[in-house]
């Protein structure tokens, strides 16, 4: 099963948005395209991808689907500090233009089982309430009426 992470993956990217397209500062337009796409495609040839992980729980060393931020362009998009990754401004990239949005990730094949960890532990506290996500410490369902501590004295 090809991870996300693993290097000489085919990740297919299905953006969930218009993908915008900026030529410059302050100039950009949107591309009416959600059709799936890898660095394959005519759009994107000798193009360089930079995924941000946008969901809580993703482990891209195991998971074939996920989801992310994308930049694609001529150069790898760098976090810049001025905003958290999953906004377009928190990162920055050299050159124009370049492409952003948020998409689907895929990179399974059709004979394997889906792996997404972030769906893995949503399903998880669905199943289980209370239950924290990550092994953590549970929270109380409700009120026992049993208090903690020795009586009080009156």
């Amino acid at each position: 099963m090809p991870a996300i992470a693993q290097i000489g993956t085919q990740v297919e990217v299905t953006p969930q948005d218009d993908v915008q397209v900026v030529f410059g500062p302050e100039k950009h337009e949107l591309l009416q395209d959600r059709s799936p796409f890898s660095l394959g495609h005519t759009r994107y040839l000798g193009q360089i991808a930079t995924l941000f992980v946008r969901l809580d729980n993703s482990d891209w060393r195991r998971d074939n689907r996920s989801a992310a931020g994308f930049k694609v362009g001529r150069s790898v998009a760098r976090l810049n500090g001025k905003y958290p990754c999953y906004n377009p401004l928190g990162s920055d990239m050299e050159g124009f233009p370049y492409f952003v949005r948020f998409g689907s990730l895929n990179s399974h094949t059709t004979d394997e089982p889906m792996v997404n960890s972030a769906l893995e532990a949503f399903e998880k506290t669905k199943a289980e309430p209370g239950a924290a996500p990550n092994g953590g410490p549970a929270t109380q369902l409700g009120n026992s009426g049993v208090t903690e501590g020795p009586p009080s004295v009156s």
